[in-house]
């Protein structure tokens, strides 16, 4: 439910804009959403972040207002993926927060789909400034979107309204309901010729990052930590040694307890394991690193000793997600 609630918190700052639509006649389909739709006019559009402790939560949103009548798109993206099974969740904290921000009457509430994806639909009549609104909250993948149409309710908005609802429909690449949720679990990160494929649901981005090559991933329990660093150039000497010197320079001792290597896809890593001991605290390193004519690559993960039995299969499965000299997956 913590997850539910930073997911949905910022949906009440957007309530306001909600709306309805004139004769439906402009094409929407903007690059990156998973729907297309028609609406009246040319929408206005701006885009606004909202720190979490996770990083930023972007929304993205359309809208147009002609005659009093209103519509009103917000696309919602986030750091961390959603399981499936969350949804109802998702819907019933934002439902809660739009009757918080802007309080009215509930008129009907129930569900509809878009193909294979459920969302729930609210009609709501607004008494202080008399009107009707309909919001509609669907999650596609990992995607939150929001559509909104509102209309007074003395005139003929509602044939409107409905017009522009019945217009909205998936784009192509986006009926699959498995494989969409695959694709918004798996996220990427890219430095020259090395990527990092990991899970979002279990891991995000420190949004503290700011030096260029250097990638700071947390589990959302934050028990473990992981670090991605790439190069351009290949480092001088021995990967191992350049790892276990640097680890010396910042821990009270460092202790090698397995070196190995590990082949990911043509190219052979090597694979270190290692204890270092900082502020009196054992913290185990497992890692794997390359250096070669594609640059350098350093990626481990760790965890307090104590723990690490218990994530250790997670930084493997983030360790394996390395990828040398491979484009990124479109």
């Amino acid at each position: 439910m913590a997850r539910v609630r930073r997911i949905t918190g910022i949906l009440c700052l957007f309530l306001l804009w909600a709306g309805a639509a004139r004769a439906a006649d402009y094409p929407f389909a903007p690059a990156g959403w998973a729907i297309e739709a028609r609406l009246p006019m040319a929408p206005g559009n701006d885009v606004v972040l909202t720190a979490s402790p996770q990083g930023d939560i972007k929304a993205t949103r359309y809208f147009t207002e002609q005659g009093g009548e209103r519509t009103f798109l917000v696309r919602f993206t986030y750091p961390l993926a959603l399981l499936p099974g969350a949804e109802p969740g998702v819907y019933t904290k934002s439902f809660g927060d739009m009757l918080k921000s802007r309080p009215g009457e509930v008129k009907s509430r129930d569900k509809f789909f878009l193909g294979p994806f459920g969302g729930e639909r609210m009609v709501i009549a607004q008494r202080r400034d008399r009107t009707i609104r309909e919001v509609r909250l669907l999650v596609i993948g990992s995607t939150l979107y929001l559509f909104s149409a509102e209309w007074p309710e003395a005139g003929k908005g509602a044939a409107r309204a409905a017009q522009f609802f019945s217009s909205i429909q998936l784009k192509p690449d986006y009926t699959n309901l498995p494989l969409v949720q695959e694709k918004d679990r798996w996220r990427e990160l890219v430095a020259g010729n090395f990527r990092l494929r990991y899970d979002a649901t279990r891991w995000y981005r420190d949004p503290a990052d700011t030096e260029p090559g250097i990638f700071n991933l947390l589990r959302i329990d934050q028990k473990v930590e992981a670090q991605l660093i790439a190069e351009a150039l290949p480092i001088e000497g021995s990967i191992e040694a350049a790892v276990i010197n640097t680890a010396r320079e910042g821990a009270e001792n460092v202790t090698l307890r397995r070196r190995g290597s590990k082949l990911r896809g043509a190219t052979q890593l090597t694979e270190l394991e290692f204890a270092a001991r900082v502020d009196n605290v054992t913290y185990v390193n497992h890692g794997y690193f390359y250096s070669g004519p594609e640059g350098a690559v350093q990626l481990r993960g760790w965890a307090k000793d104590i723990e690490y039995d218990a994530v250790s299969s997670d930084i493997t499965e983030l360790l394996d997600g390395l990828a040398v000299g491979v484009a990124p997956v479109k």
